[in-house]
């Protein structure tokens, strides 16, 4: 009986040496690969990474914009009020009918026109 008793602490010892032994080496190598990577994995990997990283800066940055309020668009209700027409030939008026003067401020308009738009 005795013999048995001394038997049986030796198993459980042991069992009890050989599970944390076991224990031990999961936690050792958990998360770990088998084997080196190679470079091409590696280089792989990183470019995962930075892809997930752009793809969630895109997303990020559509949602921000989606809050963004622009200038209002070309059919504008503002623009509605000051729409131009173009004037064929015949409907321009008779150039003989002007004076000197009216001549000389049409042209000093137009060249005021011209500067602002250059600069």
């Amino acid at each position: 009986m005795d013999v048995i008793k001394i038997n049986m602490r030796n198993l459980d010892y042991r069992i009890i040496v050989i599970s944390l032994c076991i224990s031990h080496l999961f936690t050792l190598y958990e998360g770990r690969p088998l084997r080196k990577r190679t470079v091409s994995e590696v280089q792989l990997m990183h470019n995962l990474g930075e892809h997930k990283q752009v793809q969630e800066r895109r997303e990020w940055l559509q949602m921000r914009l989606r809050g963004i309020h622009t200038a209002p668009g070309r059919g504008s209700s503002a623009e509605a009020g000051r729409t131009r027409k173009r004037l064929r030939p015949e409907e321009l008026p008779d150039l003989s009918d002007l004076t000197p003067e009216e001549i000389q401020y049409a042209l000093n308009f137009l060249e005021k026109l011209l500067k602002s738009k250059h600069s």
